[in-house]
């Protein structure tokens, strides 16, 4: 299975019901622009409260099941515990030596009954998103709380997922620089603290879930030594193969200047030191750890660190609140910094973004078209909320509609 490249792996669509504050209609997130090709920036936006970080997370345990041919649980409350269920409908490309098929992959997953699809794809459908045949993968939980695979009969989804379970652990040779094509998701929550770590127990070992896995799921840095960034780092320099010095440079042109510009004046990111092994931040002629730094800090060399060790050529990016601890000038870098990874690296990098701030809603700019970028944005209201936009938009037509023909009267 080794000649086999994953050449794409897009979302195109979400379908959710009876998930969190999803009860009352099944929600459809769209991830295609206007031309419905999949995005690869995406913002949703809205209210505290409306479901956001569910969605992310739900995304996350989705991915999940990629690799595995049983079920127990999805540790997603929505799924093992209640009514939820869900369907990801991703594209595909696979290349195998050199011949290519594009392929819609529905992901399911929660409570279903014996029909397990939320959105089925008929032949137009494919035709749209240049596809020539639909798959089902995922583990759906019946009434009696078992678990049963969707798709176990059908070859190319066996194949897929063998694909990727026989992959997982496979080796990662650079800083958001790996050939690797397999497909992952890197999910940040909006909890991005690095905590103070005790001395004990430290050593050279490897980072817990090293190299290729399906998904990763970060949030509070260092509860334990292989969890923590310090091991990251010291790992990284223990290797020895050009990605810690990668590491260094990425931290300190996105966290610590941008364009020139000092975000956070006098300090850098020098290295480790041996005893006890741990990261060094430079700060006016002083050093200190990486927990010493400030709330924004932190968020963002985690979010750095972590996305350059882990991402390979086909990589989800999901990120709760980007502008979390941030002052507003650092929200704009830090979402620039993030549009430009969408921009400039492999063209399966696809960056999620989950937001209730009006000025990362401002400088998304939906509506202003950017090379290399395919842009699209949900926002989460409720149906009462949507009913009232709809009804002050439908007055605000009317009354633009009076006036221009009061207008046209008068210049008669």
């Amino acid at each position: 299975m080794n000649n086999i490249l994953v050449e794409e792996f897009a979302s195109l669509f979400l379908s959710v019901d009876r998930v969190g504050p999803f009860q009352s209609r099944m929600e459809e997130f769209d991830f295609t622009d206007a031309n419905d090709e999949p995005c690869n920036l995406y913002l949703m936006i809205s209210k505290n409260g409306r479901g956001k970080t569910t969605i992310m997370e739900l995304l996350a345990s989705m991915m999940g099941m990629l690799g595995k041919d049983e079920c127990s649980e999805f540790g997603f409350e929505a799924f093992d515990k209640e009514q939820g269920r869900a369907q990801w409908d991703v594209r595909v490309t696979l290349n195998r030596s050199g011949s290519k098929e594009t392929v819609i992959l529905s992901l399911v997953a929660g409570f279903m009954g014996e029909e397990v699809s939320l959105k089925p794809w008929g032949e137009s459908d494919l035709n749209k998103y240049g596809a020539s045949r639909w798959f089902r993968f995922g583990f759906v939980r019946n009434a009696f709380g078992r678990y049963s695979m969707v798709g176990r009969h059908v070859d190319w989804v066996m194949d897929f997922n063998l694909l990727i379970q026989t992959n997982i652990g496979s080796r990662l040779s650079g800083f958001e620089s790996d050939d690797l094509t397999y497909p992952t998701l890197i999910y940040f929550s909006a909890y991005r603290n690095i905590v103070p770590l005790p001395i004990e127990e430290r050593a050279i070992v490897a980072p817990r879930d090293w190299n290729y896995q399906p998904v990763h799921i970060f949030n509070v840095e260092g509860r334990d030594w292989r969890d923590s960034l310090d091991n990251l780092l010291v790992w990284l320099k223990w290797l020895d193969d050009g990605r810690f010095e990668a590491a260094v440079k990425a931290i300190n042109d996105r966290v610590f200047k941008a364009d020139d510009k000092q975000l956070f004046a006098g300090k850098k990111l020098k290295g480790v030191r041996k005893e006890p092994p741990e990261a060094i931040v430079e700060a006016e002629g002083q050093e200190h750890r990486l927990d010493r730094l400030s709330s924004g800090e932190k968020s963002l060399v985690q979010l750095f660190l972590r996305l350059g060790a882990h991402m390979t050529r086909n990589t989800i990016l999901l990120v709760d609140e980007p502008e979390v601890h941030l002052h507003r000038n650092w929200q704009y870098e830090t979402l620039y910094s993030l549009m430009n990874i969408a921009k400039t690296h492999f063209p399966g990098v696809s960056v999620v973004m989950a937001s209730h701030s009006e000025r990362i809603m401002k400088a998304f700019g939906l509506n202003i078209s950017e090379e290399n970028l395919r842009k699209g944005v949900y926002i989460i209201e409720t149906a009462d909320e949507e009913e009232r936009a709809r009804k002050i938009g439908a007055t605000a037509r009317a009354k633009q509609e009076a006036d221009e023909e009061n207008t046209r009267g008068v210049r008669h």
